[in-house]
């Protein structure tokens, strides 16, 4: 027995709403017919529901860590010897997220038709990354799914840490800019502007920084609305030109030269893609083919093009050692472990190396970053609170002169 909602109208047209509990929709709309009834629209509860999920999956996004969970869930349960299909079948039952839930439901049933599951994780690019659907397609051709998965999980868990890492160092430095952008602007439009009436009809001389800070406060009363529109054209301009991939790739290089942060960036780039190519290797992908999936997985467009460049010196006949050189992104020690690796037959095992010597130093990198940051724009935010406390108490300090005289 099946809950359907209805709409009907009476026989004296009225609209009627209601549920009713029958077998089948052609049932509910003889029992209706009985009551005098005609039906307009009739919707079973599980179609309800499948609507009610497909609205509000629209504003969910799949996070990195539960495809982690999927994935680390999925190579345990093939390794205790559980079939594909049932091991689907269980995870789909245990998963909340709506979206996810009905993105392994299709995989569920793609499974169910045959396909293999590389293909039916391909039909979700935006979930499954190029990087994922070729090492799920290795290990299924090598029979070491289970394993693979396994090394898929560690590697996201790997980059989540990183990930959370930096943005745990950046918090307090952003709500510091945060709280002096508003206490400047506070400042700036809701105090001076009670000052100014009484700085003009004393008549007395106002000091520099007070003419500054005053002529500030007056722009961002007066234009505060236009600049704001300023920088939204703005930022809108440079999201247009960045669609230009020459543009965008000078970007990313700029990015890898940038003072300061630069180093860091370019450290989690190298790190990660020495990691993931490991991987690949370490699951019997062979170099071009990493090379060539790590091209597609990378964001940053400068290392694409070097990876590129890279993928086709060896093709030519070249060995790693010289394109890698040759890019320009990699140091000589991670040059020379490379070579190292290529020449005793290593190489999965010395891209490992680097990514777990690249690990402490972004880690030292982001603390040094922090360090410095922190009391320089607590310096920064002090100057400038200061600066404005300055300007209001000097015509202030004048003024006491001017009645005393």
């Amino acid at each position: 027995m099946s809950v359907y909602t209805y709409k009907a109208r009476d026989s004296k047209g009225s609209l009627i709403t209601g549920a009713m509990e029958t077998e089948t929709e052609v049932g509910l709309v003889e029992n209706l017919d009985r009551l005098g009834y005609s039906v307009i629209e009739i919707e079973s509860e599980e179609e309800r529901k499948l609507t009610i999920d497909a609205f509000f999956s629209r504003f969910q996004s799949v996070k990195q860590r539960e495809l982690i969970f999927f994935t680390r869930q999925l190579a345990t349960l093939l390794r205790s010897g559980t079939s594909l299909s049932t091991s689907l079948a269980t995870i789909l039952e245990q998963t909340q997220n709506r979206k996810f839930r009905a993105i392994l439901e299709d995989v569920f049933q793609c499974v169910q038709k045959g396909e293999s599951l590389s293909e039916a994780l391909s039909r979700h690019p935006k979930v499954f990354s190029e990087l994922f659907i070729s090492m799920v397609r290795v290990g299924e051709a090598g029979g070491l799914l289970d394993e693979v998965l396994e090394r898929l999980a560690t590697l996201g868990t790997h980059q989540m840490e990183t990930t959370s890492r930096i943005t745990s160092a950046l918090i307090y430095p952003l709500v510091l800019v945060s709280v002096a952008f508003l206490v400047i602007n506070f400042l700036l439009i809701g105090v001076l502007p009670k000052f100014v009436a009484v700085f003009n009809t004393s008549g007395a001389a106002l000091p520099l920084p007070t003419k500054i800070i005053l002529g500030l406060s007056w722009t961002l009363r007066t234009f505060f609305f236009p600049m704001l529109l300023v920088i939204g054209l703005g930022l809108a301009w440079f999201r247009r030109r960045l669609r230009d991939e020459d543009v965008k790739e000078n970007f990313h290089a700029w990015l890898l030269r940038i003072p300061v942060f630069g180093g860091l960036y370019t450290k989690i780039q190298i790190s990660r893609f020495a990691s993931v190519t490991s991987a690949l290797i370490a699951s019997g992908i062979p170099i071009l083919q990493a090379l060539d999936v790590m091209e597609k997985t990378m964001t940053n467009l400068a290392i694409r093009r070097a990876i590129k460049n890279i993928r086709f010196a060896i093709t030519e006949g070249h060995s790693l050692v010289e394109p890698f050189k040759a890019s320009g992104l990699f140091n000589p020690m991670v040059v020379q472990m490379i070579s190292t690796g290529e020449k005793t037959g290593s190489l999965d095992r010395m891209l490992k190396e680097i990514a777990s010597f690249y690990e402490p130093e972004i880690e030292y990198t982001i603390k040094n970053l922090t360090s410095i940051l922190e009391p320089f724009m607590l310096l920064a935010m002090g100057a400038m609170v200061a600066f404005i406390a300055l300007s209001v108490l000097l015509p202030i300090f004048n003024l006491i002169k001017v009645f005393r005289g």
